[in-house]
């Protein structure tokens, strides 16, 4: 279990170069940058992480912005998420 930000999802089909029709599910949470920063590279605050998920059912219910804690699979897909109560 992780405890992110929940900011955003996309799913649906696309068409593979063979022709055959592949469902897509994917969530975007928010995380710090990180890495080593060089003379040619910097960054600095959050980016959206893109994430697979099992299906649309995972965030029904739960609004982008939301402090979620995520649940992953085997395949390391987010399976569920449950707001995080505020104290």
């Amino acid at each position: 279990m992780e405890e992110k930000t929940f900011v955003g999802y996309g799913y649906g089909r696309f068409q593979t170069d063979s022709g055959e029709m592949k469902d897509y599910c994917n969530v975007f949470m928010l995380e710090d940058f990180n890495g080593t920063e060089s003379n040619d590279y910097h960054f600095g605050g959050q980016k959206a992480v893109k994430y697979g998920c099992g299906s649309p059912t995972v965030w029904k219910d739960i609004k982008p912005g939301t402090r979620v804690q995520c649940y992953f699979d085997s395949r390391k897909k987010i399976s569920f998420m449950v707001p995080v109560s505020k104290a």
